[in-house]
């Protein structure tokens, strides 16, 4: 199957979530639900809380068994409060995507997606569908 074919399949299945979602908190779990559903032993999904300077997470799905490195691949040199856009992170053959998403101008939450272990190439096409992902989040969001 295509990288294409596989990312319009994967944004059919989460525009579903917002029609399921049953609030804000939910819908966003649900995105990540579909995601995780996909790749369940190939994906590490997380949504942390950004608040005041406390970065804390809400929700994960992959995560049994990781390292504490694993879990935190990526966070080192991000400065969450200045994260404009999405961030590619990538050490060997472990990758991190975060999403940052906006509440009144400011980070709210980061959504990690992380690959460890696998040989998968990065491309523009997750770029944007990763940047997709974050304006349907936000704007659906915020319909709640």
């Amino acid at each position: 199957m295509k990288k294409s074919d596989f990312l319009d399949g994967l944004r059919l299945e989460i525009g579903l979530a917002y029609d399921y979602a049953e609030n804000r908190d939910d819908f966003m779990v649900r995105v990540l639900k579909t995601i995780h559903a996909i790749n369940k032993k190939k994906v590490i999904l997380t949504i942390h809380s950004y608040n005041e300077g406390e970065y804390t997470l809400s929700y994960a799905l992959g995560m049994k068994g990781l390292s504490k490195e694993e879990e935190e691949l990526g966070q080192g040199f991000l400065f969450i409060n200045r994260l404009k856009a999405v961030t590619y992170v990538r050490k060997n053959r472990d990758h991190v995507l975060f999403l940052p998403l906006y509440e009144e101008g400011e980070v709210a939450y980061v959504i990690t997606i992380k690959l460890l272990g696998i040989d998968y190439e990065f491309t523009k096409q997750d770029m944007i569908f990763a940047d997709e992902l974050i304006h349907f989040i936000e704007s659906k969001r915020s319909s709640f």
